[in-house]
């Protein structure tokens, strides 16, 4: 299993969502980026260096954010994906032409889960199916994992919902924790 870490070419909104320690952490430096507008668009590392950090400070902070991680409370390194849900993706796939393609389940920089279709997964990240419905693959990172392991993925009233298991690996929404809330 691959190593959950950021980078410093992620965007600060990005790393926020995955990593919401991640703040604190930035405020230890004198870095105010995660709450700044271009946090969505700009990476940690041209966020430092518009403070003038030097590469040397940038990544002694991407350390100390991947530290965070690996402090974080452990979720299960799973998603767990119901006939129905698995069945709907399908045909969603099928209606869109993409029956060939994978589905990613990944955290928006708002905190909700998306799916998207791509034709192959990222390196690293873990493959789910339903055993009832095998043709239809989902995929997510180990960050991914970190904020929504353990989830059930199901299809309700025409919808995609994401349960959580609050009781397993929950932080009950400490500011040190995994950010659910």
């Amino acid at each position: 299993m691959s190593k959950a870490s950021i980078t410093k070419h992620m965007t600060v909104r990005e790393i926020m969502t995955l990593v919401p320690a991640g703040a604190d952490i930035m405020l230890e430096y004198g870095l105010h980026c995660f709450s700044c507008s271009v946090g969505g668009v700009e990476t940690l590392e041209q966020g430092c260096h518009m403070h003038s950090f030097d590469d040397e400070t940038i990544d002694a902070l991407v350390e100390d954010i991947n530290d965070a991680i690996g402090k974080a409370p452990k979720r299960p390194q799973t998603i767990t994906v119901t006939a129905d849900a698995a069945r709907g993706i399908g045909e969603i796939a099928a209606k869109e032409g993409k029956s060939d393609h994978i589905l990613i389940v990944m955290v928006d920089e708002n905190g909700g889960f998306c799916l998207e279709f791509q034709d192959i997964p990222l390196e690293g990240d873990i493959d789910f199916s339903c055993p009832e419905v095998p043709g239809v693959r989902i995929f997510a990172s180990v960050l991914t994992l970190g904020r929504i392991g353990g989830a059930t993925i199901d299809m309700r009233e025409g919808r995609f919902k994401l349960d959580l298991p609050e009781e397993e690996g929950c932080c009950g929404g400490d500011k040190d924790g995994c950010g659910c809330t």
